[in-house]
């Protein structure tokens, strides 16, 4: 369910690597710092109202907790952690290996001995986590794309259509509602991103929204001839090079063509058919899960870094509540 390459470099590594592998990622993103002096307790911030200003409040279970000079809330080093209110934390050495080796919910469940619904919650805290990653800023020429997705309801219990069996085809033909647009967006330097756009066709409008302020630093922006792309280059003053590749197009001046980006949604592509159909309302979680694993694919070092990173997002257990509560809505 991950990588190939990087899989297979995990799986067939000696006990030895990769137990520190695993214990590299653990150290980093579960350490408890202590507040040592007023200095290094103004360096937190509070995940409820963002405010620098908290002081420290003693320690539960031996937890550093804090309380906020702006808000008035108290809050510990792990609230909005991803771990936050983990009650079996000495099984996530484990759990990261079989996330890591590519096992599905049911395999993870038995072999870190907790249930399916907690090996699918974890799992979800942790792609959750993984939002972090997600790039700022593009520089240069910059490629981008839109590919679909089946849009699928799986999972859910309240219907208001027919059950669909895996595999199913769409009732309408070529792109509709029932199809879920991703914007995929690279540029020469290695940065990449992946956001669930819209059902259907995007829109100039999704574009701003995704893009906009990301491509202050772009030269040119190379993309198919999709009317949406041209409206938001002349919209935002981005030079623009379109592609026609049914026409034969390939590249411009021997530099410009999306050739990056397609070969990005081909990988993409092959990812996610390992899960036999991802329900929408966690694509993106999944999209941010081959973000990671292609930062980190290439070495060891530069993986423990970039989940560091994932892990310590102050808002990965907002944002999991948050898709929580809006599962409920919708049933």
């Amino acid at each position: 369910m991950i990588p190939s390459d990087f899989r297979d470099f995990f799986v067939n590594s000696p006990a030895t690597v990769q137990q520190e592998i695993v214990a590299s990622l653990l150290s980093l993103s579960l350490q408890e710092s202590e507040v040592k002096d007023s200095n290094e307790a103004k360096a937190v911030t509070c995940p409820h109202c963002s405010e620098k200003r908290v002081r420290a409040n003693g320690k539960l279970k031996g937890v550093q907790r804090y309380v906020c000079n702006g808000c008035k809330k108290n809050f510990s080093e792990t609230t909005g952690k991803f771990w936050y209110n983990i009650k079996k934390k000495e099984k996530l050495n484990r759990y990261l290996y079989c996330l890591l080796s590519g096992y599905s919910i049911r395999k993870s469940a038995e072999e870190t001995e907790i249930s399916i619904q907690t090996s699918f919650d974890w799992r979800h805290k942790l792609l959750t986590s993984f939002s972090s990653v997600s790039v700022e800023e593009f520089q240069g020429i910059v490629e981008s794309d839109d590919l679909f997705f089946a849009y699928s309801e799986k999972g859910g219990r309240h219907l208001g259509r027919k059950p669909k069996m895996r595999g199913e085809k769409a009732s309408k033909a070529g792109i509709s509602d029932e199809k879920v647009a991703v914007v995929a967006t690279c540029d020469r330097s290695g940065n990449k991103d992946f956001k669930v756009a819209t059902r259907g066709r995007i829109s100039k409008e999704d574009l701003n929204r995704i893009l906009k302020g990301k491509l202050d630093k772009a030269d040119v922006l190379c993309s198919d001839s999709h009317r949406s792309y041209g409206a938001f280059a002349k919209a935002n003053t981005i030079a623009h090079k379109k592609f026609n590749t049914s026409k034969g197009q390939r590249t411009v001046d021997k530099v410009y063509h999306v050739q990056n980006v397609n070969n990005m949604d081909m990988r993409l592509r092959k990812f996610m058919d390992s899960f036999n159909g991802v329900a929408t309302k966690y694509l993106q979680n999944y999209l941010n899960w081959f973000l990671v694993l292609e930062k980190i694919k290439n070495s060891t070092s530069k993986m423990a870094t970039v989940t560091a990173i994932a892990f310590a997002s102050n808002s990965a257990w907002y944002e999991y509540k948050q898709q929580l509560f809006n599962m409920l809505i919708r049933t």
